[in-house]
Order: C-alpha cells, then sequence, then structure tokens
C-alpha cells in the first residue's frame, strides 16, 4: 500500500477551508448578546410539594409563576399534593 493516497498535491483545497473562507466573508451579526441571568423571568417562584398521603412522601420541587392543577396531583398515587 503506498502513501499516495494520503498525500495530496497542494493545489487543491479543502472542504473546510473553504467553508472557513466563506464563513470569514458574511457581515457579523450586531444583536447585542443577552447574559444567561437576564434571559430568566424574574417572576419565578420556588413551590415545593409534599403529598398529603403518609405512606407516599413524594416530594417535588417546581420553579413556576403559577401552579396548574396538574401539578398539585401526586404522580405516584393521584392524590392533591400539599404546597409547603
Amino acid at each position: 500500500m503506498g502513501l499516495d493516497k494520503w498525500i495530496k498535491p497542494e493545489g487543491t483545497v479543502k472542504k473546510t477551508e473553504k467553508k472557513e473562507e466563506a464563513r470569514s466573508t458574511k457581515k457579523p451579526k450586531t444583536q447585542p448578546i443577552k447574559k444567561k441571568s437576564e434571559n430568566k423571568s424574574i417572576n419565578l417562584t420556588k413551590f415545593v410539594l409534599i403529598c398529603s398521603k403518609p405512606k407516599c412522601k413524594y416530594k417535588k420541587t417546581i420553579m413556576k409563576k403559577e401552579l396548574s392543577e396538574k401539578d398539585r396531583i401526586c404522580p405516584r398515587c393521584k392524590n392533591e399534593m400539599k404546597v409547603k
């Protein structure tokens, strides 16, 4: 097996080099970059939900603006959970 298949002539340009040249010619975006802390909503509250059945003892923590009825139902035993 020869090394000819690994050695390419200098005249050929790789595909990745062409892509890099195309990317460099594009105009940069002028949109301001937002920080991750700005993306999060300030109005989120932390809810700790505990199942009301003593045998179940299921707990979950949710960060939401408001709790829905679906959130208040225990996924294990289907009873209503208490908000702590």
